[in-house]
């Protein structure tokens, strides 16, 4: 490879690292639920990713391989327990100081009950629903994203919004 391909391939990472960081971190953040391990998981990702663009394929879709690429590390990490998952709410939003009313109150409890919902849901489904509901990927790039047929997305967010809707009634 020349001097010149090495320094386009080079513009080209950091593009997709300017486009595409916020919302890698933002699903590890689902995944990790503490914001150190979804920056480190974020970072691990963006190193592979560097490390083998040369491999990638530029008519394909990056943000789907790089999130692929960060789910991967993410099971694997889990395998290895290096991540624990702790259930911290520090990055839910709740009600301002400022005007504390009994609907904010109301507002956050509700959605602090939705993710906890989410949260104990069996993995397969909370992957899909993160990514679909939460981070709106359509059901064709959460497909390349996990690496299962669209048709089997779109049964897993069934079931996982089933789940969602027997649970959170529960809590009425």
């Amino acid at each position: 490879m020349t001097v010149r391909n090495n320094e386009e391939q080079l513009r080209k990472f950091e593009e997709y690292l300017r486009l595409y960081k916020d919302d890698v971190y933002r699903v590890a953040l689902y995944f990790t639920k503490n914001k150190d391990d979804a920056e480190d998981l974020t970072q691990d990702a963006f190193i592979r990713a560097y490390t083998f663009f040369n491999r990638f394929r530029h008519d394909t879709n990056f943000k789907a391989w790089i999130l692929k690429i960060m789910r991967n590390l993410y099971i694997t990490q889990v395998k290895k327990k290096r991540f624990t998952v702790e259930h911290q709410d520090e990055h839910m939003v709740m009600p301002d100081s400022n005007n504390n009313t009994e609907k904010q109150l109301l507002d956050s409890l509700r959605v602090m009950d939705v993710k906890k919902a989410i949260d104990l849901l069996p993995a397969e489904f909370k992957e899909i629903i993160i990514l679909c509901e939460l981070e709106g990927y359509s059901y064709e790039e959460i497909a390349k994203i996990i690496g299962i047929p669209v048709g089997t997305v779109r049964s897993r967010l069934h079931r996982a919004r089933l789940l969602l809707r027997e649970r959170l009634a529960v809590k009425q």
